[in-house]
């Protein structure tokens, strides 16, 4: 396909999601790395016109919301585990199952990371001709949605944004995937051109997918008892009864923002006021030049360097004698670093991590960034895993069922019943001794059963899956020991 012009975005259906929809780009911006033009707004609103043209460019340098976020998403550092009570898995989660080629989980690492930057990530799930499933990582500021009454965060109506080539006109359009289950007895899947006003247009679905839209009976995604469902799941990161909660830990996203203005000013500082400023009296520099004649930010200058030498002129008014000297320098870099570096850390405290945000550098001098330390990461990965959890094991759900009707999967894997265990995060040697001498004592004392002993050491295990631990390092003991 040849390339094309990207058509611009259409607006949102309302003014309420046309404000959800910037603020969430500008979160995805910042988490993808694509935030110098926010960062400039931002410099426009600190600096005037002069001063801004002084600082040079933006220093992109510091991201907390990146950095954070990234730190925190570790539910998926390794591969989590997937049981059933009935089913082997292995068709969808072995080495070469339908899951594991689809690369689900090394996209959660991305997922959850967008989900608790943006506060909400979706996974779609396709199933296109010969090709398997597939799933998609879509950010909310490309969706429009609807709840049912009854259950607030969860949606019944999609609209999601598309970038499509319309090889009609030989460019790419805005088309939106609708999914309506409001009425579960006329569920519908079309497609529809977008308007720019944000309105929606024409079916275009026989123009992209060679046939009419699937309506009523062909509606595509249905579960075992022949319901309606959305090929989708939906991620947070917090639990709020709300479809979407995009605001939330705002003071992160906008912090970000400022710290980059600060280090910015950092940079300036560094390089153009971390030494003696020079002074004259009754003299004049030769040699200057008219900048920016036409712009409020106009000035004369001229270029200094250590290896060039300026040029003085007696002032022509001057009576007396002309003098030289110096003030002190304009800025310390070493106490305007420490400054804006406890910022950071003051920011990265709406996360809810301030207890476990580290230096990387002992030496305060130094500066450091903000690491979130190994129990840190524990602690909030067992967060995650309560609201994770209970999501992944409908996803794979509806993968299922997917597999069973558009992969003609055999035998046909149940829609439910699943179960996701998370890799704990390693523990350091010293961690380790502590948490198995403490498990011992307890147990050698009778404080604690076998169960609570696994459980101790395997904290994502249930008490069946403890139970079931248990007689396998029995067994495997019996047999070969």
């Amino acid at each position: 396909m040849d390339t094309y012009e990207i058509p611009a975005k259409p607006m949102a259906p309302n003014g309420y999601e046309q404000e959800r929809w910037d603020h969430t780009a500008m979160r995805r911006r910042q988490i993808q790395g694509r935030y110098e033009d926010d960062l400039e707004h931002e410099l426009a609103r600190h600096l005037p016109s002069d001063r801004r043209e002084a600082w040079g460019p933006p220093d992109l340098s510091s991201n907390v919301l990146e950095n954070v976020t990234r730190q925190l998403s570790m539910l998926y550092h390794a591969t989590p585990t997937v049981t059933h009570p009935e089913y082997d898995v292995s068709p969808l989660f072995g080495r070469t199952g339908i899951v594991t080629k689809a690369g689900l989980w090394p996209m959660m690492q991305r997922v959850q990371q967008m989900a608790l930057g943006l506060r909400e990530c979706i996974v779609r799930i396709d199933a296109p001709a010969n090709a398997g499933l597939q799933y998609r990582l879509v950010t909310p500021d490309f969706v429009y949605a609807e709840a049912d009454a009854d259950a607030p965060d969860v949606p019944v109506y999609y609209q999601e944004l598309r970038l499509r080539f319309n090889a009609n006109k030989g460019k790419g359009e805005w088309v939106a995937d609708c999914l309506d289950i409001r009425d579960p007895e006329n569920p519908s899947f079309a497609l529809h051109k977008i308007d720019s006003d944000g309105s929606k247009g024409a079916d275009v679905t026989e123009q992209y997918l060679g046939r009419p839209a699937f309506v009523g009976d062909e509606y595509p995604y249905r579960d075992n008892e022949n319901k309606p469902f959305l090929p989708l799941e939906i991620y947070r990161a917090e639990k709020t009864g709300q479809l979407f909660n995009p605001y939330d830990q705002s003071a992160l996203a906008f912090g970000s923002l400022s710290s980059g203005v600060l280090f910015s000013f950092f940079t300036h500082c560094l390089r153009d006021s971390s030494w003696p400023q020079r002074y004259t009296v009754g003299l004049q520099v030769q040699g200057l030049t008219q900048e920016s004649q036409n712009l409020a930010s106009r000035r004369a200058t001229v270029t200094t360097d250590p290896s060039t030498i300026l040029m003085f002129a007696n002032d022509p008014d001057l009576s007396g004698q002309a003098m030289i000297g110096q003030f002190q320098a304009g800025c310390d870099p070493l106490h305007l670093l420490e400054a804006i570096s406890k910022y950071e850390v003051r920011v990265s405290t709406a996360a809810g991590i301030s207890g476990d945000i580290l230096r990387q550098s002992g030496d305060p001098r130094s500066g450091y960034a903000i690491s979130v330390s190994r129990s840190g990461q524990r602690e909030m990965s067992k967060r995650y895993a309560i609201i994770f959890r209970g999501v992944d094991e409908s996803l794979i759900g509806k993968s299922a069922l997917m597999a069973n009707k558009f992969l003609g999967l055999q035998p046909q894997a149940p829609q439910d019943g699943y179960r996701v265990v998370y890799a704990q995060i390693p523990l350091s040697p010293e961690e380790m001794k502590a948490q198995r001498e403490d498990v011992i004592q307890k147990l050698s004392a009778g404080l604690i059963s076998p169960v609570d002993a696994i459980q101790m050491l395997n904290p994502d295990l249930d008490v069946d899956g403890a139970k079931a631990e248990l007689i396998r390092i029995r067994r495997e003991r019996a047999e070969f020991i």
